[in-house]
């Protein structure tokens, strides 16, 4: 993990990365020597997109081959970040592509296998967002003896441990990226069990407005000014991105929601701490070792800590952390895919993820109906205008036999009648039986991870 130094400001806990003068001293020393990072990205989106200029401008660190279904978004992506066009060359060939790396040129390609079938290439970076498809390039990813770097936590929170299991059996890294909020909230978690402080609760502020019955028709014309699929904004709106964020850090750290759906309450840094302290104390938790998210503080992630050491209560006072019992760590910003190249760093070289599913399938976002859905209806999964996603722990997935959002595919279809508001059960829906991520989530149930 990334280990970091704290700063203190007028909004709580900022982090500075202190291993980034390591990480600069370590590429140039590849760079110089002829052995430079070379991954593929798998996705030329807006956070593909980030990356690629990010990383063109590090030195020994290259995004090598970039695959998309739409080849020319490839293209431009690299065009953007300053490569030659002459430069750049298109292929499905394994064969050619290695001949094009050995000359130092680009690969770009709409085959998807070439981001992991070249010998030069180290690690792959998934940035779909799309879980059947995330299943598919992170399993054979890792049977090719690849690191895989999850941009995409919509595969992470629904088969994450089962594709860390087979990662570690193979001797290769499985993390989820710096910059996105659950690698952000890890930061913020490993620093203060780092140094000693307990850790009770985590989680991150929602940038846009709550409203989980939203389609992406209501959304279209904002989501294309912003230069997002329109899917992807109706995600974020309808609360389904946070919940799987959420589970995400939750499988990492073995902390569930405090309530199904999390509090998701009203705040600010002064009242966070008092707000996630147990009822008893004067807040709105019935447990510790939850996580949650609120307004009022986005786009920053957060901790909350105690110490039982009065001597460490006291200084926490005298340098302005508050009253206690709870004290706020506050990071105000993440800053997503600009960041992934740390990840990439600490993946390749020094062998470590950034974050990972280390407790297991600890919670999980399952599916609730957006509106009254019919029988025998193909039923539309992440983004869509049939469901929205809620977490809940994974004891209570099984106990109800709900239906977890991310295994919906393209040819998942209802088998009865469900009105709006209904948590959907896995009875209720006929999987895509042969998709992988079903057959993968049932290897991972049927071990227990």
């Amino acid at each position: 993990m990334v280990f970091s130094l704290c700063l203190r400001n007028e909004y709580g806990l900022i982090l500075k990365e202190t291993f980034m003068l390591k990480m600069k001293r370590k590429l140039q020393q590849l760079d110089q020597s002829g052995r430079k990072i070379r991954i593929s990205l798998v996705g030329a989106g807006k956070m593909g997109n980030g990356l690629i200029n990010q990383m063109s401008r590090i030195q020994g660190m290259r995004p090598s081959v970039v695959v998309d279904e739409e080849v020319e978004k490839a293209k431009a992506s690299l065009i953007a970040a300053g490569v030659k066009e002459e430069n750049i060359i298109r292929t499905t060939s394994v064969k050619e592509a290695e001949l094009a790396l050995k000359k130092d040129d680009f690969v770009i390609s709409d085959d998807y296998t070439l981001a992991y079938k070249l010998n030069a290439i180290q690690g792959v970076v998934d940035a779909t967002g799309n879980p059947p498809f995330g299943a598919r390039l992170a399993k054979e990813s890792i049977d090719h003896y690849k690191h895989i770097i999850m941009l995409n936590v919509e595969c992470d929170a629904v088969v994450g441990p089962i594709l860390l299991d087979r990662a570690n059996k193979k001797g290769v890294i499985y993390t989820g990226t710096a910059g996105d909020e659950p690698g952000a909230i890890m930061e913020l978690a490993d620093f203060a069990e780092g140094v000693g402080f307990k850790l009770l609760a985590v989680g991150k502020g929602k940038n846009n407005p709550l409203n989980h019955y939203v389609t992406e028709e209501d959304l279209r014309e904002e989501a294309l000014s912003k230069g997002l699929y329109p899917k992807m904004l109706t995600a974020f709106v309808d609360g389904t991105n946070t919940m799987i964020e959420l589970t995400s850090v939750a499988n990492a750290l073995g902390f569930t929601p405090d309530v199904v759906g999390c509090h998701g309450f009203e705040t600010d840094v002064k009242r966070l701490p008092k707000q996630m302290s147990l009822k008893e104390q004067g807040g709105i938790l019935n447990n510790y070792g939850t996580v949650d998210f609120a307004f009022g503080i986005a786009p920053g992630v957060f901790a909350v800590v105690t110490h039982e050491s009065g001597e460490v209560k006291d200084l926490m006072k005298y340098l302005s952390m508050g009253e206690g019992p709870n004290y706020l760590l506050y990071r105000p910003y993440h800053l997503t895919s600009l960041e992934t190249p740390m990840t990439i760093y600490n993946a390749i070289v020094e062998n470590d993820a950034t974050i990972a599913p280390l407790q297991g399938q600890v919670s999980d976002t399952v599916t609730v109906a957006k509106r009254d859905l019919k029988k025998d209806q193909t039923l539309e999964g992440i983004g869509g205008k049939d469901v929205f996603g809620q977490i809940t722990s994974h004891r209570d997935q099984k106990k109800r036999n709900l239906l977890p959002v991310g295994l919906i595919t393209k040819n998942t279809k209802i088998n009865c009648d469900i009105k709006k508001d209904t948590f959907i059960t896995l009875d209720m829906v006929e999987l895509e039986e042969d998709n992988l991520i079903i057959q993968l989530r049932k290897e991972q149930d049927l071990l227990g991870l």
